[in-house]
């Protein structure tokens, strides 16, 4: 399978598509070692849970500088889009960016591969369990710190996306719509696209027909997607009909927590806290594989691991059927979002020489923009609790890792820890 396109070469028609860097040009592409050393070290920190955001713009684009700023939000804004982790989609898009499918598959892989060794220590130590501690101190410090380093992102990456009145004007509305209703923000996205898709229209109309010849062929074009497509249905529907006359319990139940998990990570939009009322719904009201409590203690042991919330599945499967469960449910989890990943990279990364795709790049900046300010508010809200001392420590944590991270330029990773330990202080201090 090939590797992604090389970078562009400089020209007149392959600069950025927003306005330019502020800072220096992006350096040589990584290793693929390099790159999957990157993910995993990321995937066992990544604490904090939006905030993996700041720490992968931090390292991809500050630290390492393998990817320009606006390449970082246009991967950022299209993981929005799609169903799964938004974390772990943006780490796919950049492993595509940088090394093709192969690279998306080994980042998002290594990236989740802490999470779901540690999640299956919990699966298998369950039973001994006696009571799962409270993490409710350590995540309104997380939540309180992470709201200021995505805000400061937001800020950052806005500076180059965000660039005309009228840009502005959409952010502004964006972000209001975003925070008001959440449940609007795949719909934000579209609408973004298809207003770049007028604009560049429109300009087509009046200017010089531009040259819209596309780039060098794509890893994977789009007729072999559409087979893969068609393949896949298939699969999963004989999967569905098969499943009936399967006699042997424990396989059957292994081939229903395929279907499960795959219709579950493909509707996964909005993050990954909306996979627990979806499993759920299925694991315990229709097949009755586990009690609500179980479910429960998956979310909680699911924000007490680094990476992405998602992996609680791990632990779901590994109740309903042992190991093979854990690794047919976590690859039920991830295998559709990474999928559609590399369907939508390499949909850009072969017409991005195309006006139209050009225009509709630009028309979705400003709304990634808008959407990673509003995540930093849906993340400070995380931070208050009823107890009162809450009200006061997350708005000074919140405005100290911003100052930090943005004045300073502070490890965001001293900066989330620091957050928490302010947490459990807190709540030791006043509670």
């Amino acid at each position: 399978m090939a590797a992604a396109p090389e970078a562009e070469a400089a020209g007149p028609d392959t600069g950025p598509v927003v306005g330019p860097d502020s800072g220096p040009d992006a350096e040589p592409r990584p290793t693929l070692r390099q790159l999957g050393g990157d993910c995993l070290l990321l995937g066992a920190t990544a604490f904090g849970g939006g905030a993996m955001i700041s720490l992968l713009q931090d390292r991809f684009t500050q630290r390492h500088r393998w990817l320009r700023d606006h390449e970082f939000l246009e991967a950022a804004t299209l993981a929005q889009s799609l169903p799964g982790a938004i974390a772990t989609n943006t780490v796919a898009f950049v492993g595509y960016r940088l090394h093709g499918p192969v690279g998306a598959l080994v980042s998002m892989a290594l990236y989740a591969l802490p999470s779901f060794v540690l999640m299956l220590v919990f699966a298998v130590l369950y039973g001994h369990l006696r009571d799962i501690p409270s993490a409710t101190a350590v995540l309104t410090g997380l939540n309180a710190a992470a709201s200021g380093l995505v805000a400061v992102t937001a800020l950052r990456l806005g500076r180059q996306a965000v660039t005309t009145r009228w840009q502005w004007f959409q952010a502004a509305a964006v972000f209001g719509l975003a925070v008001s209703f959440p449940a609007l923000t795949l719909y934000l996205i579209l609408l973004s696209l298809l207003g770049g898709l007028f604009g560049a229209a429109r300009q087509r109309r009046t200017d010089a027909p531009p040259d819209t010849t596309a780039p060098l062929q794509a890893p994977l074009p789009l007729r072999r997607h559409l087979f893969l497509a068609l393949g896949l249905g298939l699969l999963v529907t004989g999967m569905g009909l098969g499943s009936g006359f399967i006699t042997e319990p424990f396989l059957r139940r292994l081939v229903q927590l395929a279907m499960v998990t795959l219709k579950v990570g493909g509707l996964t939009f909005g993050g990954g806290f909306v996979i627990i009322p979806l499993l759920g719904h299925e694991v315990v009201d229709v097949h009755h594989w586990l009690t609500s409590k179980e479910v429960s203690d998956a979310a909680a042991l699911g924000l007490l691991t680094p990476g992405p919330f998602v992996i609680a599945a791990t632990f779901i499967g590994y109740r309903v059927a042992g190991l093979a469960g854990a690794a047919v449910a976590t690859l039920g989890i991830f295998g559709l979002p990474l999928w559609l990943v590399v369907i939508v990279a390499g949909a850009v990364e072969r017409f991005r020489q195309n006006a139209l795709v050009q225009g509709a790049l630009r028309g979705v900046m400003p709304t990634g923009v808008a959407l990673l300010a509003a995540a930093a508010v849906t993340i400070g809200k995380g931070a208050y609790t009823p107890a009162l001392y809450t009200w006061v420590l997350a708005p000074g944590l919140g405005l100290s890792s911003a100052w930090l991270a943005g004045r300073h330029h502070t490890n965001p990773m001293f900066i989330l820890f620091g957050g928490a330990l302010a947490g459990l202080a807190g709540q030791w201090l006043f509670a």
